[in-house]
């Protein structure tokens, strides 16, 4: 996770000025990679998991245990690394996390995920009555408020 936090204010700080099309070709891209890594990425993982050990093996193979240790330390520690890499790709795709843009020191804001990339696009409809705005925000509200 470190790395990450370390790739992500490297590419903010060298990236430059982007049009509009650019952010949101941007925002989309980061959005998609982050869910299909949680899709499929973590998929594959559990898969290779499942059928022969891969976490196990890696942790065994990697780091060192005692012969024979009853408390199943690589067990343990690669179940609380899958949890970890579970819940960074749960939070990079589905919130947000801002770097607020002070000045003009950037002219875009580096938004992660989903909400990044609808901080983007969505706009206030004017007129609730055309369409079926009231109907989608009233639902949208909903299923909000359910979790």
């Amino acid at each position: 996770m470190l790395l990450l936090i370390i790739v992500y204010s490297l590419v903010i700080a060298f990236l430059p000025p982007l049009s509009h099309q650019g952010t949101l070709a941007l925002h989309f891209g980061h959005a998609l990679a982050w869910c299909i890594f949680h899709c499929f990425g973590l998929g594959l993982l559990l898969n290779a998991q499942s059928k022969n050990k891969f976490l196990v093996r890696h942790f065994l193979k990697n780091y060192h245990y005692q012969q024979n240790d009853v408390r199943g330390g690589a067990v343990m520690e690669a179940f609380a690394n899958w949890k970890s890499l579970y819940n960074l790709s749960m939070c990079m795709t589905y919130s947000a996390s801002f770097d607020n843009c002070r000045g003009s020191v950037k002219s875009h804001c580096s938004l992660a995920s989903f909400i990044g990339l609808v901080w983007k696009t969505y706009s206030i409809p004017n007129d609730w009555s055309v369409g079926n705005e009231l109907l989608r925000h009233t639902l949208g509200a909903v299923r909000w408020r359910s979790f």
